[in-house]
């Protein structure tokens, strides 16, 4: 590949790699009509679609984590997922609870998605087709969410689906379990969304300073941001990934490669990150064989990374095959600039 073009390409991509998108926040909820933080959860039995039921008694001195969903609707398919990813990755000393998805009758097959049908976290339903218990509750939006102390009561309640839904339910519900970092709430009952928000929003604004110190090419500035971000709840899969990338650009591949030995992920989207990641910091350090087998599942997981691509033809231009390299730096030319 002449020199020219070559250096030409590599403009070309690095520019177009700066983009991204910022996800937006909202607001949460701390109660319910009839059920409030502090108050006892009432007792109820409900069965699942294969007629075992379950039968929630006082005084079990066992956290309840029990989550009212919709079939149909986005949000409660993504608090299954942010659920999914948070039990996956609860250590091994955390002491046994129940768990449940309630819904008024069997969800779709495609409710969850292929990344979570593959987890070896189960997710039961129990059904409520007369929504006896959404009554007793008052549940009155989907999804809504609650934690269960061992003393039966409220420890935390959450309607919908924000930005800070999953550092929430995690810094809860590890407090419940004993398990909580420094991060954690101190009081169970006073434990409510709006001071998670706080969390959430503090890290969505680590976020987007680093990704305009990012677009700036301010990259070590980029890269202390996202480590703030991450102090926060070290348990947060989108900083961790975003640290990864910033690092792997900084070329500090080894740092870059720590951190992502260290993620655990659910969704197809996040494995498609983590496995570039990894490529990426590996071709940094030399493993070009292991880069290539992680990179090229990367791309089969999401065959619209462009950075994916670009990394496989600097494997190939670095291996001497100029064929391969010149395919997969066209394929990441299409990608930004479409068929020409």
């Amino acid at each position: 590949m002449p020199s020219q073009l070559k250096s030409s390409l590599f403009g070309i991509l690095i520019s177009a790699l700066t983009v991204n998108v910022v996800l937006s926040a909202g607001p949460g909820q701390a109660e319910l009509r009839k059920l409030k933080l502090g108050d006892k959860m009432p007792e109820f039995s409900l069965a699942d679609s294969n007629g075992a039921t379950f039968t929630y008694k006082h005084n079990r001195k066992r956290v309840l984590l029990i989550a009212f969903l919709t079939a149909n609707q986005q949000q409660s398919k993504n608090s299954a997922a942010d659920i999914m990813q948070i039990l996956a990755g609860l250590p091994d000393k955390a002491e046994k609870f129940d768990f449940f998805g309630v819904m008024s009758g069997p969800p779709k097959k495609d409710f969850l998605g292929p990344d979570e049908r593959d987890s070896k976290v189960a997710f039961p339903i129990l059904l409520d087709s007369q929504y006896k218990l959404w009554g007793k509750l008052g549940i009155i939006a989907m999804p809504t969410v609650l934690i269960i102390g061992k003393d039966d009561k409220a420890l935390w309640i959450r309607a919908g689906h924000t930005f800070d839904f999953a550092p929430a339910l995690r810094s809860n519900l590890t407090y419940a379990l004993g398990i909580a970092g420094d991060g954690a709430p101190k009081k169970s009952v006073k434990a409510k969304a709006v001071n998670n928000t706080t969390v959430g929003a503090r890290v969505k604004r680590h976020l987007k300073m680093a990704k305009m110190l990012e677009q700036k090419g301010r990259i070590d500035s980029a890269i202390a941001e996202v480590r703030k971000a991450r102090a926060m709840d070290p348990n947060l899969v989108e900083p961790a990934l975003e640290l990864g990338g910033l690092l792997c650009r900084a070329g500090k591949g080894k740092e870059a490669l720590d951190v992502a030995g260290k993620i655990k992920v659910i969704r197809r989207p996040d494995k498609a990150r983590l496995l570039l990641i990894s490529g990426w910091a590996k071709r940094q350090m030399g493993d070009l064989g292991m880069a290539e087998k992680d990179l090229l599942e990367a791309t089969k997981l999401d065959p619209k990374s462009v950075r994916g691509f670009f990394e496989l033809g600097q494997i190939y231009q670095a291996q001497g095959d100029k064929d391969k390299a010149i395919a997969t730096y066209h394929r990441a030319l299409t990608l930004v600039f479409g068929e020409r």
